[in-house]
């Protein structure tokens, strides 16, 4: 659907990783975009999926809980994608979804309705997809184009007009809440995905062991982390004939670490067998992953 494209561009910065492939998005993200005028923190969320394992009830828990948060709800429906448009309509009748009746009562949350990637399809059937969309129980639909930044700018304008009025919550220079090590980490899973087909960047997830900022000036920041794959096979593909891939990986990852955090960086990246992490409790819990509530 785009919606990590979407928050980099609202934010006016890279936060969230960004790959070809679906449901990438695995726990929430939030980043801050502020002006002289308003402060508005935007989370980007695992997509609205129905779970078939442990992790994925996990990821679902992650979007239902910022759903409850939140004072404004900001959908994202790809238009190139049949399956999209039709969970918008069914979220718009469900329980989960904004209701028609007593639509703008006081306390209730605006609901926006994004339109995203309306250049996949035909000027036709993006007036047809909007004409089945627009209007209640939406507040206002806004068609983008997130990867060129079409749309984004309406949009934000949309958001913000609707947002309660608040103090500012974070420090103006603020961008995003969540320590460096995370970001480093989605650095690190994004090089996965991007390097890796089929299953394995899914049964992936890192981990970083150290983070250490060097005591002399002009030395490089060490950076020790680990990709858990779910099978020793999964594990020879990471590090590839004689290597190359795992140290492919390292280079790209690290160049791209360098650049987000304005530093020189030494990588160490190792692979480990963590058996079924994402169907087990006690793995997802080593992992990082909040426990079920």
């Amino acid at each position: 659907m785009g919606k990590s494209t979407l928050l980099n561009r609202l934010i006016g910065q890279k936060l969230s990783i960004v790959t070809p492939k679906a449901q990438t998005t695995r726990q929430r993200l939030l980043g801050i975009y502020s002006d002289e005028g308003h402060q508005a923190v935007f989370v980007d969320t695992p997509g609205m999926l129905e779970p078939r394992y442990l992790l994925q009830e996990r990821m679902r828990q992650e979007a239902d809980r910022a759903i409850a948060d939140a004072d404004l709800v900001l959908y994202v429906a790809d238009a190139g994608y049949a399956p999209s448009v039709e969970h918008a309509l069914a979220l718009a009748g469900s329980d989960d979804g904004p209701s028609t009746e007593g639509r703008h009562s006081p306390g209730e949350r605006p609901w926006v309705l994004c339109l995203n990637k309306v250049d996949r399809v035909t000027p036709e059937e993006r007036w047809e997809i909007q004409a089945r969309l627009d209007g209640p129980p939406w507040d206002v639909l806004v068609p983008t184009v997130a990867t060129e930044g079409l749309g984004v700018e309406e949009l934000k304008t949309e958001v913000l007009r609707r947002l309660p009025p608040s103090p500012p919550l974070y420090p103006p220079d603020d961008l995003a809440v969540a320590p460096l090590r995370f970001f480093v980490a989605e650095i690190i899973r994004e090089t996965v995905f991007e390097r890796l087909a089929a299953e394995v960047p899914y049964a992936a997830a890192v981990t970083i062991e150290e983070y250490r900022e060097p005591e002399e000036e002009g030395k490089p920041v060490y950076i020790d982390a680990v990709i858990h794959v779910e099978r020793p096979s999964q594990k020879g593909i990471v590090i590839g004939s004689g290597g190359k891939m795992i140290r492919r990986i390292g280079t790209e990852a690290r160049v791209k670490i360098a650049e987000f955090t304005g530093r020189r960086v030494y990588l160490d990246l190792r692979v480990k067998v963590l058996r079924n992490w994402r169907r087990r409790e006690g793995a997802l819990k080593l992992l990082g992953f909040r426990p079920k509530t």
